[in-house]
This record gives structure tokens, C-alpha cells and sequence, in this order.
């Protein structure tokens, strides 16, 4: 059995060659460091369209960078300038769409929960509406689609390690209004499969994701160690997993892959990872030291108390 317990065949090891050669396909938060990327590698695996989504247009280094992925190829893409809480540019955006990757999200711990509820439920019911629209255009219309989730769905603070996705279920109460607008979204891409003929949906999660072009994780945190403000809080010991951004795309087609009538997959919840966990401080430090600024762990440790108290 291959990758999320679909059968092995002759594109084994090749994530996004089952389902892109030849395909309509939607990206939604298309100009982000995930949805870019995956755009890329959906243009070099021979997607015939690629629709890229977001609010924003992609800037002219990211539409060089599209561009060269087309070459060599025949497919093309096209960007939309949209909203997700606008439902009918998002049903608009999956016509004749054939496999939907839907990224886009509201992410950070800063706004209140009409917000997190308006793009991260809102926004991803208008776009499972366009698919399932979709899938009712013509007879024996399938449409494929891949939620972009988040591990934060399970996270209730105690220890995880270890655990496989089948033991981490939906919690009652959350930590952050982000992962409860997600899991409630979640729930409803899980469930949509079972009451819409040809609609088939997975949910994949990526830890945190890093890469080239990320303008968010990682440059803050360097950021703030080259100004000499980063400090190690505890005993710098604590655990984390990450995901590099062509691992994640790679999950999420491999998502796409699986999705046929009657797979175990459909409405199931995978995690993707770069593999075991990392000490978080180490791999942190590792970057901090090649950009020549100083070992934090020869600096002095916060205590944990004074974390919990800014809080």
C-alpha cells in the first residue's frame, strides 16, 4: 500500500502525478508560501489549468516565478483576485474545476473570533459550495478536495508525542480561536463526502512549515536574534515538529492521490512532518549561528514562569 493506504502503482514515490497531468485545478491562498509553491509543482506535474486564488495579487516576482514553471509544459495558469467570505467569487473560482486545494486561511493570534469564523468557516463553506456545485454540472462529475488544516484542531496542551491522527481526536474547547475556526471547518469538509455524490474530501495538516520565500516563521524569529532581544525560555529542551514547504505540497497531492470512491482515506485527517521531533531550540540556534549572530544557548535562560506571565 502506498501513502495514505492508496495502492502503490507505476507513479509510486511521485506525489501529484496521479491526479494533476491533464487537470483543472483551484489553489486558494495561492500568493502564501504553501499555495505558491504548490502552484509551482502543480504546473511542472502537468496540470493543464492552475487557478490561483487569494486576496491579493500574486507581486511580479511571484508571477516570474510561475511562469518559469510553466516552461516545458502545456498547462497555464490564471490568478483571481478574491475573498473567501465573498461566496460568489468563490463559487465562481471552481467552476470546471476538477481538484480544489483549499489553503487560504486567517492565521496569527491577533484577531477576534468574527474574523477567524468569517474567512477560516465562512470562507472555506462558500468555497465546499462551489465544489459541491460543481460536482452536480454533469453527470458523474467528480471533484477532489484538500483542506488545508492545522495539528493545533487536536491540541489541548498535554503531550502528544507519539500519538498517531486516528488518536487525536477533535477537542470540546480550544486553545486559540485560529484552531477552532479550522476545526470547525474541518468537521464539515470530513462529513461533506458522505452527503454529496462526487465530492471526495481530505484534510492534511503540516507542523510548522518552513522554506524559501518564507517571509513569516523563520524571518521573525531571526529577525528579533540578530537585534539581540531572542532568549531561550526554560531548559531548552522543548520538542516541536516541522514540515519543509515541498514536503507539505507533496503531502497535500499525495491527499489528492487518494481520493477515489471507496478509499479509506475520504474525510480522514493526516498530519505531515519532515519526520520525528526536533528540539526546537537546536534547530532554531542552528540558523541562528550560520547567519553569524550569537549561540543563544551561551546566553542566560527565561524562566517558564515569566512567559506563562505575558501570557
Amino acid at each position: 500500500m502506498g501513502f495514505f493506504g492508496k495502492s502503490a502503482g507505476k507513479n509510486d514515490g511521485k506525489p501529484g502525478f496521479i491526479t494533476t497531468p491533464g487537470a483543472k485545478i483551484l489553489v486558494t491562498g495561492s500568493s502564501g508560501l504553501v499555495g505558491a509553491r504548490l502552484v509551482e509543482m502543480l504546473l511542472e506535474r502537468g496540470a493543464s489549468l492552475v487557478r490561483a486564488f487569494d486576496i491579493v495579487a500574486p507581486s511580479a516576482k511571484l508571477s516570474q516565478r510561475f511562469d518559469a514553471a510553466c516552461e516545458g509544459q502545456r498547462g497555464k495558469y490564471e490568478c483571481i483576485v478574491g475573498n473567501l467570505t465573498d461566496k460568489q467569487a468563490c463559487l465562481d473560482a471552481c467552476k470546471d474545476i476538477d481538484v480544489i486545494y483549499h489553503i487560504a486561511a486567517l492565521v496569527g493570534p491577533f484577531h477576534d473570533r468574527d474574523k477567524y469564523m468569517a474567512v477560516n468557516y465562512d470562507g472555506t463553506m462558500n468555497v465546499l459550495e462551489g465544489a459541491i456545485q460543481e460536482t452536480m454540472s454533469s453527470a458523474n462529475r467528480t471533484v477532489r478536495f484538500i483542506y488545508s488544516s492545522s495539528p493545533s484542531t487536536r491540541f489541548t496542551g498535554g503531550d502528544v508525542t507519539g500519538q498517531r491522527e486516528e488518536e487525536l481526536p477533535i477537542p470540546d474547547k480550544f486553545l486559540a480561536l485560529y484552531a477552532e475556526s479550522k476545526a470547525y471547518a474541518e468537521k464539515k469538509v470530513s462529513e461533506a463526502y458522505k452527503l454529496h455524490k462526487g465530492l471526495l474530501t481530505i484534510s492534511v495538516a503540516p507542523h510548522q512549515v518552513y522554506g524559501p520565500y518564507d517571509a513569516l516563521f523563520l524571518p521573525s524569529l531571526l529577525e528579533t536574534a540578530g537585534n539581540n532581544n531572542l532568549r531561550i525560555f526554560g531548559s531548552g529542551k522543548n520538542l516541536i515538529s516541522v514540515c519543509y514547504v515541498d514536503n507539505y505540497c507533496h503531502g497535500l497531492m499525495c491527499g489528492a492521490d487518494a481520493l477515489e470512491e471507496g478509499s479509506t482515506a475520504l474525510g480522514k485527517f493526516y498530519i505531515v512532518t519532515d519526520g520525528p521531533e526536533q528540539n526546537f531550540w537546536g534547530i532554531l540556534n542552528t540558523a541562528i549561528v550560520a547567519m553569524g549572530f550569537a549561540d543563544l544557548f551561551k546566553k542566560f535562560h527565561l524562566p517558564v514562569w515569566l512567559l506563562m506571565g505575558l501570557a
